[in-house]
């Protein structure tokens, strides 16, 4: 069988497009909720870049179920003289089914 750069001849003309969905369960923490919510997504990123054995062409979210959500509340106080300072901090846990496009 002849092949044309690392391409056998009869795979010439085939779609190498592979599709398949992949659930995912990220958490992570943010300042705000929105800044928790963009951490989960990077993550998704890298986890769904790492979790098929191609070059990942396109990724869309099916589905995203919220878990679990935490807000703390904390006040943080330094000396007696300096003014309290108030420190909120998110916890999200999403569950992110998503349909992946690779060759």
């Amino acid at each position: 069988m002849e092949e044309r750069g690392g391409i056998k001849m009869d795979q010439l003309g085939k779609s190498c497009l592979k599709t398949i969905t992949k659930e995912f369960v990220l958490d992570a923490y943010g300042k705000k909720r929105e800044d928790a919510v963009a951490a989960v997504f990077a993550k998704l990123k890298k986890e769904a870049y790492n979790s098929v054995n191609g070059l990942l062409i396109h990724m869309e979210p099916d589905d995203v179920i919220l878990l679990a959500e935490d807000e703390k509340n904390k006040v943080q106080k330094f000396l007696a003289f300096f003014a309290p300072k108030g420190i909120q901090d998110y916890y999200i846990k999403l569950k992110v089914i998503v349909t992946i496009r690779y060759i």
